[in-house]
Protein backbone atom coordinates (compact mmCIF):
# COMPACT_ATOMS: atom_id res chain seq x y z
CA UNK A 1 0.00 0.00 0.00
CA UNK A 2 1.03 3.52 -0.86
CA UNK A 3 -0.02 6.65 1.98
CA UNK A 4 0.58 10.05 1.34
CA UNK A 5 -0.18 12.52 3.48
CA UNK A 6 -2.31 15.44 2.70
CA UNK A 7 -1.91 17.12 5.69
CA UNK A 8 -1.06 16.55 9.29
CA UNK A 9 -2.62 19.73 11.49
CA UNK A 10 -4.55 19.81 13.69
CA UNK A 11 -7.70 21.52 14.00
CA UNK A 12 -6.20 24.58 11.51
CA UNK A 13 -3.22 25.32 9.93
CA UNK A 14 0.44 25.20 11.40
CA UNK A 15 1.14 27.86 12.53
CA UNK A 16 -2.22 29.49 13.86
CA UNK A 17 -3.29 32.64 11.99
CA UNK A 18 -2.95 34.81 14.75
CA UNK A 19 -0.59 33.32 16.94
CA UNK A 20 2.70 34.45 18.15
CA UNK A 21 4.58 32.03 20.42
CA UNK A 22 8.06 30.90 19.68
CA UNK A 23 6.68 27.73 17.60
CA UNK A 24 4.55 29.33 14.85
CA UNK A 25 7.11 32.22 14.56
CA UNK A 26 9.59 29.33 14.04
CA UNK A 27 7.53 27.66 11.80
CA UNK A 28 6.81 30.92 9.93
CA UNK A 29 10.46 31.23 9.56
CA UNK A 30 11.97 27.71 8.45
CA UNK A 31 8.50 26.79 6.10
CA UNK A 32 9.09 23.50 4.58
CA UNK A 33 8.19 20.52 6.87
CA UNK A 34 6.61 23.01 9.59
CA UNK A 35 4.05 24.34 7.52
CA UNK A 36 0.83 21.67 7.83
CA UNK A 37 -2.35 21.86 6.59
CA UNK A 38 -5.44 19.89 8.01
CA UNK A 39 -5.13 16.19 8.33
CA UNK A 40 -5.88 13.86 5.70
CA UNK A 41 -4.46 11.16 3.94
CA UNK A 42 -4.57 9.08 0.37
CA UNK A 43 -3.97 5.35 0.12
CA UNK A 44 -3.00 4.09 -3.67
CA UNK A 45 -4.46 7.21 -4.87
CA UNK A 46 -8.20 5.77 -4.61
CA UNK A 47 -8.51 6.04 -0.59
CA UNK A 48 -9.19 8.81 0.36
CA UNK A 49 -9.62 9.42 4.81
CA UNK A 50 -11.30 13.15 5.75
CA UNK A 51 -12.22 15.49 3.08
CA UNK A 52 -11.01 18.27 4.62
CA UNK A 53 -10.81 22.04 3.79
CA UNK A 54 -6.94 21.29 2.42
CA UNK A 55 -7.67 18.24 0.12
CA UNK A 56 -7.84 19.77 -3.21
CA UNK A 57 -5.09 22.65 -2.45
CA UNK A 58 -3.04 19.62 -1.14
CA UNK A 59 -3.77 17.00 -4.40
CA UNK A 60 -2.75 19.58 -6.37
CA UNK A 61 0.70 20.12 -4.91
CA UNK A 62 1.57 16.85 -4.60
CA UNK A 63 0.04 15.94 -7.87
CA UNK A 64 -2.75 13.85 -6.99
CA UNK A 65 -5.97 13.46 -8.89
CA UNK A 66 -8.99 13.48 -7.22
CA UNK A 67 -11.00 12.17 -9.86
CA UNK A 68 -9.73 9.02 -9.17
CA UNK A 69 -10.71 9.03 -5.58
CA UNK A 70 -13.24 5.87 -5.77
CA UNK A 71 -13.58 5.60 -1.72
CA UNK A 72 -13.93 8.10 1.18
CA UNK A 73 -13.54 7.23 5.11
CA UNK A 74 -14.43 10.21 7.21
CA UNK A 75 -13.74 9.88 10.94
CA UNK A 76 -16.30 12.55 12.47
CA UNK A 77 -17.52 15.95 10.47
CA UNK A 78 -15.89 18.87 12.34
CA UNK A 79 -14.73 21.12 10.09
CA UNK A 80 -11.43 20.32 10.01
CA UNK A 81 -12.17 17.18 8.48
CA UNK A 82 -14.74 17.73 6.56
CA UNK A 83 -15.51 20.76 3.78
CA UNK A 84 -19.19 20.57 2.59
CA UNK A 85 -18.12 22.83 -0.60
CA UNK A 86 -15.56 20.54 -2.19
CA UNK A 87 -18.90 17.84 -1.89
CA UNK A 88 -21.41 20.11 -3.38
CA UNK A 89 -19.32 20.53 -6.44
CA UNK A 90 -20.01 16.92 -7.29
CA UNK A 91 -23.55 18.38 -8.39
CA UNK A 92 -24.54 18.83 -11.79
CA UNK A 93 -25.14 22.53 -11.10
CA UNK A 94 -20.95 22.95 -10.82
CA UNK A 95 -21.29 21.80 -14.15
CA UNK A 96 -18.64 18.92 -13.01
CA UNK A 97 -18.14 16.27 -16.03
CA UNK A 98 -17.54 12.39 -15.95
CA UNK A 99 -17.67 12.33 -12.31
CA UNK A 100 -17.40 9.03 -11.05
CA UNK A 101 -18.67 7.61 -8.47
CA UNK A 102 -17.90 7.63 -4.77
CA UNK A 103 -18.51 4.94 -1.68
CA UNK A 104 -18.53 7.33 1.90
CA UNK A 105 -17.97 5.35 4.82
CA UNK A 106 -18.52 6.60 8.59
CA UNK A 107 -21.24 6.13 11.49
CA UNK A 108 -24.61 7.34 10.92
CA UNK A 109 -24.54 9.96 13.24
CA UNK A 110 -21.31 11.71 11.54
CA UNK A 111 -23.30 11.21 8.46
CA UNK A 112 -26.06 13.39 9.95
CA UNK A 113 -23.49 16.07 10.88
CA UNK A 114 -22.30 15.95 7.63
CA UNK A 115 -25.84 16.38 5.94
CA UNK A 116 -26.28 19.91 8.47
CA UNK A 117 -22.93 21.06 7.08
CA UNK A 118 -24.38 20.53 2.70
CA UNK A 119 -27.38 22.19 4.20
CA UNK A 120 -24.96 25.30 4.51
CA UNK A 121 -24.20 24.49 1.23
CA UNK A 122 -27.81 24.08 -0.12
CA UNK A 123 -30.53 23.86 2.43
CA UNK A 124 -32.85 21.24 0.39
CA UNK A 125 -29.58 18.98 0.72
CA UNK A 126 -30.66 15.43 2.13
CA UNK A 127 -27.68 13.13 2.19
CA UNK A 128 -29.78 10.52 3.28
CA UNK A 129 -32.31 11.03 0.11
CA UNK A 130 -31.30 8.30 -3.06
CA UNK A 131 -32.13 11.15 -5.05
CA UNK A 132 -29.73 13.20 -3.15
CA UNK A 133 -27.39 10.52 -3.39
CA UNK A 134 -27.82 9.89 -6.65
CA UNK A 135 -27.17 13.39 -7.44
CA UNK A 136 -23.72 13.75 -6.44
CA UNK A 137 -22.90 9.91 -7.56
CA UNK A 138 -22.18 8.92 -3.90
CA UNK A 139 -23.25 5.61 -1.90
CA UNK A 140 -22.80 6.34 1.55
CA UNK A 141 -22.38 3.12 3.87
CA UNK A 142 -22.99 3.42 7.75
CA UNK A 143 -20.16 1.57 9.59
CA UNK A 144 -19.50 0.97 13.70
CA UNK A 145 -16.89 0.39 15.73
CA UNK A 146 -16.06 -3.26 15.45
CA UNK A 147 -17.80 -3.40 11.70
CA UNK A 148 -15.61 -5.16 9.14
CA UNK A 149 -16.32 -4.08 5.71
CA UNK A 150 -15.19 -4.29 2.29
CA UNK A 151 -14.94 -1.34 -0.42
CA UNK A 152 -13.19 -2.84 -3.80
CA UNK A 153 -9.89 -4.46 -3.04
CA UNK A 154 -9.85 -3.07 0.66
CA UNK A 155 -11.06 -4.38 3.86
CA UNK A 156 -12.01 -1.49 6.39
CA UNK A 157 -12.19 -2.25 10.12
CA UNK A 158 -13.38 0.35 12.49
CA UNK A 159 -12.68 1.27 15.87
CA UNK A 160 -14.43 4.03 18.01
CA UNK A 161 -12.49 7.36 18.82
CA UNK A 162 -14.19 8.78 21.87
CA UNK A 163 -13.27 12.04 20.11
CA UNK A 164 -16.74 12.98 19.54
CA UNK A 165 -19.22 10.58 21.04
CA UNK A 166 -22.59 12.36 19.23
CA UNK A 167 -20.98 12.04 15.78
CA UNK A 168 -19.88 8.60 16.89
CA UNK A 169 -16.57 9.39 15.71
CA UNK A 170 -14.55 6.45 14.53
CA UNK A 171 -10.61 5.33 13.82
CA UNK A 172 -10.02 3.09 11.09
CA UNK A 173 -7.71 0.08 9.85
CA UNK A 174 -7.13 -0.44 6.45
CA UNK A 175 -5.84 -4.02 4.90
CA UNK A 176 -5.41 -4.63 1.79
CA UNK A 177 -2.51 -7.30 0.25
CA UNK A 178 -2.03 -8.52 2.97
CA UNK A 179 -0.92 -5.39 5.00
CA UNK A 180 -2.40 -3.41 7.78
CA UNK A 181 -2.26 0.00 8.26
CA UNK A 182 -4.30 1.75 11.37
CA UNK A 183 -5.35 5.74 11.05
CA UNK A 184 -5.92 7.10 13.96
CA UNK A 185 -6.09 11.04 14.27
CA UNK A 186 -8.83 12.75 16.82
CA UNK A 187 -8.86 10.18 19.60
CA UNK A 188 -9.20 10.52 22.76
CA UNK A 189 -7.92 7.24 23.56
CA UNK A 190 -8.46 3.51 22.77
CA UNK A 191 -10.82 1.93 24.41
CA UNK A 192 -10.86 -1.66 25.86
CA UNK A 193 -13.52 -2.50 23.25
CA UNK A 194 -10.38 -1.02 20.53
CA UNK A 195 -7.65 -2.77 22.40
CA UNK A 196 -9.69 -6.17 21.98
CA UNK A 197 -10.31 -5.33 17.89
CA UNK A 198 -6.26 -4.14 17.82
CA UNK A 199 -4.82 -7.25 19.36
CA UNK A 200 -6.30 -9.17 16.27
CA UNK A 201 -4.20 -7.58 13.74
CA UNK A 202 -0.39 -7.23 13.35
CA UNK A 203 -0.05 -3.72 11.72
CA UNK A 204 2.25 -2.58 9.20
CA UNK A 205 1.82 1.31 10.17
CA UNK A 206 0.41 3.33 12.43
CA UNK A 207 -0.46 6.54 12.35
CA UNK A 208 -2.05 8.12 15.55
CA UNK A 209 -3.26 11.66 16.57
CA UNK A 210 -0.46 13.66 18.44
CA UNK A 211 -2.10 16.82 19.40
CA UNK A 212 -0.54 17.95 22.24
CA UNK A 213 3.16 17.75 23.55
CA UNK A 214 3.64 15.84 27.04
CA UNK A 215 1.82 17.56 29.87
CA UNK A 216 -0.20 20.13 27.00
CA UNK A 217 -3.43 17.97 26.67
CA UNK A 218 -6.34 20.39 26.65
CA UNK A 219 -8.94 16.97 26.08
CA UNK A 220 -10.27 15.41 23.32
CA UNK A 221 -7.04 14.08 21.44
CA UNK A 222 -4.11 12.47 22.52
CA UNK A 223 -0.54 13.93 23.83
CA UNK A 224 2.92 12.55 23.47
CA UNK A 225 3.23 10.95 26.31
CA UNK A 226 0.13 9.03 25.69
CA UNK A 227 1.29 8.27 22.10
CA UNK A 228 4.74 6.82 23.52
CA UNK A 229 2.57 4.66 25.87
CA UNK A 230 -0.19 3.45 23.20
CA UNK A 231 2.71 2.08 21.28
CA UNK A 232 4.85 0.44 23.98
CA UNK A 233 1.11 -1.25 24.77
CA UNK A 234 1.38 -2.35 20.92
CA UNK A 235 4.81 -3.41 21.18
CA UNK A 236 3.89 -5.66 24.33
CA UNK A 237 0.75 -6.87 22.78
CA UNK A 238 2.71 -8.07 19.64
CA UNK A 239 0.04 -5.79 17.34
CA UNK A 240 2.69 -4.38 15.81
CA UNK A 241 6.11 -6.15 15.15
CA UNK A 242 10.01 -5.10 14.68
CA UNK A 243 9.35 -3.81 11.47
CA UNK A 244 6.20 -1.81 11.51
CA UNK A 245 6.36 2.01 10.77
CA UNK A 246 5.04 4.16 13.35
CA UNK A 247 4.32 7.95 12.65
CA UNK A 248 2.48 10.99 14.31
CA UNK A 249 -0.09 13.24 12.48
CA UNK A 250 -2.40 15.55 14.19
CA UNK A 251 -0.17 18.22 15.29
CA UNK A 252 -1.35 21.63 17.25
CA UNK A 253 1.42 24.36 18.26
CA UNK A 254 0.57 23.06 21.92
CA UNK A 255 3.21 21.94 23.75
CA UNK A 256 4.83 20.63 20.68
CA UNK A 257 7.96 22.07 18.80
CA UNK A 258 9.03 22.54 15.06
CA UNK A 259 9.76 19.27 12.86
CA UNK A 260 13.05 18.16 13.24
CA UNK A 261 12.83 18.76 17.15
CA UNK A 262 9.86 16.84 17.61
CA UNK A 263 11.13 14.32 14.91
CA UNK A 264 14.81 14.13 17.70
CA UNK A 265 12.48 13.50 20.58
CA UNK A 266 10.24 11.01 18.37
CA UNK A 267 13.09 8.75 17.06
CA UNK A 268 14.14 7.82 20.90
CA UNK A 269 10.64 6.90 21.54
CA UNK A 270 10.56 4.38 18.79
CA UNK A 271 8.22 6.88 15.79
CA UNK A 272 8.37 9.49 13.57
CA UNK A 273 6.71 12.61 13.09
CA UNK A 274 4.86 12.64 9.74
CA UNK A 275 4.91 16.08 7.57
CA UNK A 276 2.86 16.80 4.39
CA UNK A 277 3.59 15.53 1.02
CA UNK A 278 5.11 12.15 3.35
CA UNK A 279 4.94 8.94 1.32
CA UNK A 280 4.99 5.79 2.97
CA UNK A 281 4.97 2.00 1.04
CA UNK A 282 4.42 -0.70 3.12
Amino acid sequence: MKILFLGTSAATSFPLAFCRCRVCEKARINKGKDIRKRSSVIINDDMLIDFGPDVVTSSNMYNIDLTNIRYILQTHGHSDHFDAGHLATRLKEYAAQDVNPVCIAASEETIKSLDKRMKAEDPNVDLFDPDWQRGLNIDIRFIYSGDRIKMGNYYVTALESLHDIYENSLIYIISHNNKSVLYGTDLLEISEKAWEILKTFRLDLVILDHTYGKGFNSGGHLDAGQFADIISKMKEENIIHEKSMVYATHISHEGNDTHDIMEETAAKNGYHIAYDGLELEI
